[in-house]
């Protein structure tokens, strides 16, 4: 019993035998399945050849590409660095230019203020010179017209001299040695309003005699054309000295 099933087992597990039959192949197959691979060959490496041609000819455009950029960027720089150093120029010559134009407004100012003092310097000049003729003019009128006061002065001291003299009566008691000084004082009408000894002849009536001459005169009417200023300078208050020679000074 055990025997047969066995058998039944080893007779299932019993691979199966291929049996291969060897046919020699058709050589005009052979032949055409190697020309067929030699074209696939060829055409496999016409294929990597076309590929290769394309990858050098994109790494050329790639090459040429970067060249062009590297071109146009060292380009760039140069007209960058031209726009720059023209820039720089202008800048330059506006500079120039600006100090040239500061320069020439400072020139300009100067001679304008050297023109300015050199009028003022002659405006002064014909000022001073001006003034200096107004005053000679003035000195040469005051000059004059003091000449003219003194002569008036002296013409009217003399017209009142005159005058007291003719009303003078020395005394019996008159000697050369005496002299006495009055203070008249007068108003414009040429009226004396007062009469006082100012020194003493040591005689009283030596004394009298001149007081009583200048009161006997009362008013000299000839004062009353005198200018104001010459009156109030001269004659509003005059001294006169008495002497026993019968002369007033």
């Amino acid at each position: 019993m055990f025997q047969q099933a066995e058998s039944e087992v080893l007779d299932a597990v019993r691979p199966m035998v291929v049996k291969a039959l060897l046919v020699s192949e058709n050589p005009q197959a052979r032949n055409e399945r190697v020309q067929q691979q030699q074209v696939q060959q060829q055409q496999r490496e016409r294929e990597q050849q076309q590929q290769a041609r394309e990858q050098r000819e994109q790494q050329e455009r790639e090459r040429q590409e970067q060249l062009r950029q590297e071109q146009q960027r060292q380009e760039q720089a140069r007209q960058t660095q031209l726009r720059q150093e023209r820039e720089r120029q202008q800048q330059a010559e506006q500079e120039r230019a600006e100090q040239l134009r500061q320069e020439q407004q400072r020139q300009e100012e100067a001679r304008r203020q050297e023109q300015e003092r050199l009028e003022q310097q002659r405006l002064q000049e014909a000022e001073r010179q001006r003034q200096e003729q107004a005053q000679a003019q003035a000195d040469a009128a005051a000059g004059e017209a003091a000449e003219t006061e003194a002569e008036m002065t002296m013409a009217y001291t003399a017209v009142i001299h005159d005058l007291v003299q003719r009303n003078w009566s020395r005394p019996p008691s008159a000697r050369n040695d005496m002299t006495a000084v009055l203070r008249i004082r007068l108003v414009p009408t040429g009226d004396v309003v007062d009469v006082e000894i100012v020194r003493s002849s040591g005689d009283a009536a030596f004394d009298r005699a001149a007081e009583n001459a200048v009161r006997a005169v009362g008013r000299f009417t000839e004062l009353q054309g005198m200018p104001p200023r010459m009156f109030e300078r001269s004659f509003r208050s005059l001294l006169l000295t008495f002497r026993p020679e019968d002369l007033l000074n």
